[in-house]
């Protein structure tokens, strides 16, 4: 029987004082140049999740935190052509220095102003859905792409 195959990636919200930092997709992404989103990647074999979202934040941005925290899981069919079980984590820093990658230009975004962003569109309510759980609760959900960057339907679990 033909299983169905997923990537494991980490989503890293990184937040200071009513802001969060996307990163500005460059040419390298390919199809996705000029969206934002937040940093993170693909899970590499034996790695684990926190260590993962901990080490893409320093090779993306610069920055190395501390104390994060998983809030999600969402699995995603379609993404680009890809299918994704995305874990999400939370970050707090007092840092707001950062360093560009190639992956693209970091912003620091008021968290009030994502609306003025092409932000990849399950983010937002991605960032809405944590302002409603418990400071230690995490939610798990399910979405579904048009094959590109369009998310059709995404729904909570919890």
């Amino acid at each position: 029987k033909d299983r169905h195959q997923t990537i494991p990636r980490t989503l890293c919200l990184i937040v200071n004082q009513g802001k969060i930092l996307l990163i500005e997709f460059s040419e390298k992404k390919g199809a996705m140049q000029g969206f934002f989103n937040c940093p993170g990647g693909h899970i590499e074999f034996g790695e684990g999740i926190i260590e993962n979202a901990e080490k893409e934040i320093f090779e993306e941005t610069g920055l190395k935190v501390a104390g994060t925290k998983l809030k999600g899981v969402i699995h995603i069919a379609n993404f680009f052509g890809k299918n994704i079980i995305l874990f999400v984590t939370l970050s707090k820093t007092d840092v707001v220095d950062v360093i560009d990658s190639d992956e693209g230009k970091l912003h620091w975004v008021g968290l009030n102003k994502l609306d003025q962003v092409n932000l990849i569109e399950d983010v937002k309510i991605i960032l809405d859905k944590l302002t409603l759980i418990g400071e230690n609760d995490i939610f798990t959900a399910k979405s579904e792409f048009d094959g590109g960057g369009k998310l059709m339907k995404m729904d909570f679990e919890s």
